[in-house]
Formats: C-alpha cells, structure tokens, sequence
C-alpha cells in the first residue's frame, strides 16, 4: 500500500534532524531529497509513484545505515551477516559511497522521475532474470539508485557469494558501445570493481533465462576489476 507522502515528509525530516549532529553527510545528502519534493503538493506526488517508491525505498535504506552505524561493531556484524550478500554489499559499500561522495547523475534523475519519464518498464523483465538467478542459488537485489546513479539494474551473486553489478540493454552495437563506455565511467567513479554489461536480443525465447545463468555462472568466475560486456543473441 502507497504510504501518504506527508507521512514520508516528515520521516525524512525526522531521519535528517537526527543524522546532522552525527553523520552530516547523510543528513546533507538526505536535505537534497527534502529540498527536491519541499514545493510539491501531496496531491501530485500521490500521481507520481515512481517519485514515492524511490522515496519509501531511500527512506528504508537510510534509517537501516543509520541504526547500524550506531551499533557497536560486534552488533553491527551480527546485523549485516542476516543480510544476503548483495545486501551487505549494497549497505556497506555501495549507499555509503552514495552518501559520501557527489552524484553526478542526480539532478538529472531528479528531474526525470519528478517528470515522468522515467518509466520503470522494464523491471518486470529485471525480476524474471533475478528470480532465475535465485532459482540457481544466486541471490539478487535491485535499487533505485544503483539503476539510476551507478548503472546498474540489478546486483547478483552466485554460490561463491561474490557480488556482481549487472546492466542489461537491448540498443544495437553502435549505440552498445557508447552505452558501455559511458558504464564503465559511472562503475570507475564509485569505486564498482566487478560487473557485468549485458546487450541481448529480446526476440530470443526464454532470453531471462539465458541472462540469469550467464549472471550466475560469471559471478563465480568473475574476479576483482574485471568489467565483463557479453551479447546473448542466440
């Protein structure tokens, strides 16, 4: 059920007021997020669901970093080892590194979501591949920041637990190959080591199929900075 969204403006300025003594980058990178829907009326953000989930989901995200990182070490251990690996790396790497570091890419997915264009269409594809993936034994996880900051659709692992940043696209070769340079500068600046750009040919039968066991058997393979770029078109 869509949470109103001024029951999520005032978690976010809660969650803001308690962060800035402690952890001002969080609470900085959070204000971003505030002063972005401050002028929007609830009316319209209630027609903009992709605005909310994003919210609910930085919301979530938020709280969770911040409540471990209060924790004594030794507790904040027990915390994460209950997470799947993707999880722990997503909280401990990757949306540590989002709030400490500037995001390039955010005034412009700022504006698209806020503007409806960013659509969403294919996250009922992404999910049939993680859910391959998970068939497999791998585990995935799947962000709106990762997607939209860090070019990445989803993350995965397989048996060996190592996590992989996956980005799948259907363009041609030549618009490929500038989509895959323009990746491989978003992975190197937020320090993403290990991933995976996938160009596939959606008339292929059963091709999420074929995507989530090529994720799964390169994730094990796959070792430290090495960015893996494969087509699937048979």
């Amino acid at each position: 059920m869509q949470r109103d969204p001024d029951e999520i403006r005032a978690d976010l300025n809660k969650l803001i007021e308690e962060s800035r003594s402690i952890f001002p980058k969080l609470a900085s990178r959070l204000d971003e997020v505030r002063r972005w829907i401050a002028n929007k009326k609830s009316g319209l953000l209630k027609r903009k669901p992709h605005v909310l989930q994003f919210l609910e989901e930085l919301l979530s995200d938020a709280t969770f970093w911040f409540k471990t990182q209060l924790m004594p070490e030794d507790d904040r251990k027990v915390e994460f080892a209950q997470l799947t690996p993707t999880e722990q790396y997503w909280y401990e790497f990757l949306f540590t590194r989002w709030i400490n570091e500037p995001d390039p890419k955010m005034p412009i997915w700022k504006k698209k979501l806020m503007g409806g264009e960013f659509k969403g269409d294919d996250k009922s594809f992404v999910n049939k591949i993680c859910q391959e993936i998970e068939f497999l034994g791998g585990n995935t996880s799947n962000s709106y920041i990762a997607d939209l900051s860090m070019a990445t659709d989803f993350i995965a692992s397989g048996s060996r637990n190592l996590p992989l940043c996956v980005q799948i696209t259907t363009v041609n070769d030549t618009h490929s190959r500038n989509k895959e340079r323009e990746w491989q500068l978003t992975l190197k600046y937020w320090g993403i080591r290990r991933a995976m750009f996938v160009s596939f040919n959606p008339r292929l039968t059963q091709v999420n199929q074929k995507i989530g066991q090529s994720v799964f058997q390169r994730s094990d393979l796959t070792q430290g900075n090495c960015y893996l770029v494969i087509n699937i078109d048979k």
